[in-house]
């Protein structure tokens, strides 16, 4: 039987978790302290810019064209896949946040992470603050729900449910990867 488990192991494509990294805004906030391995980050809150207006569209935008590849902003997690270029998380965190090391777990959830290019969010908001155009604004979150894969600015991760990803350290003083 270990002779066929370790034939067998050859033709299993096993993936390391790959280390992902939330940020928050100001120290970490909570009744409970951090149990690394076991909390999760929470739920992100949806912008108030324009009063909701400009999540609302996203979300409408998102429902058109992505509703099956990415998660609702809504009912997600913002990550990072780096502290470098290309990626809206910087070290240290703006603010006095803090930086965690987050892994996406939970085996009997389905969740996909979504890549996509945090620029497109400010452009919309910039937009409609400058001319109140909906339409602008819905043009830049059909952009941002194409996703980009590689983005050389500010790329951010959405994951969901926010439950599958789970806090596994606190990164400090450390070379960003």
């Amino acid at each position: 039987m270990k002779l066929l488990f370790e034939n067998w192991r050859q033709y299993l494509k096993e993936k390391k978790n790959t280390t992902y990294y939330w940020q928050t805004r100001g120290p970490w906030k909570s009744d409970s302290e951090i149990e690394f391995g076991v909390t999760h980050v929470p739920r992100s809150k949806p912008r108030e810019v324009a009063n909701g207006l400009i999540e609302e569209i996203f979300e409408k935008v998102r429902r058109k064209y992505a509703q099956m590849s990415a998660p609702s902003r809504l009912n997600c997690v913002f990550l990072c896949d780096s502290l470098e270029g290309g990626s809206y998380c910087r070290y240290p965190a703006p603010e006095g946040g803090e930086t965690y090391k987050v892994e996406l777990r939970l085996a009997n959830w389905h969740y996909k992470p979504f890549k996509t290019n945090s620029e497109y969010w400010t452009e919309a908001v910039m937009q409609y603050s400058r001319y109140k155009d909906e339409g602008e604004v819905e043009r830049w979150a059909k952009a941002y729900w194409e996703g980009d894969a590689n983005p050389t600015t500010f790329g951010e991760i959405l994951v969901s449910p926010p439950e599958a990803a789970i806090i596994v350290g606190k990164y400090e003083n450390e070379t960003p990867i």
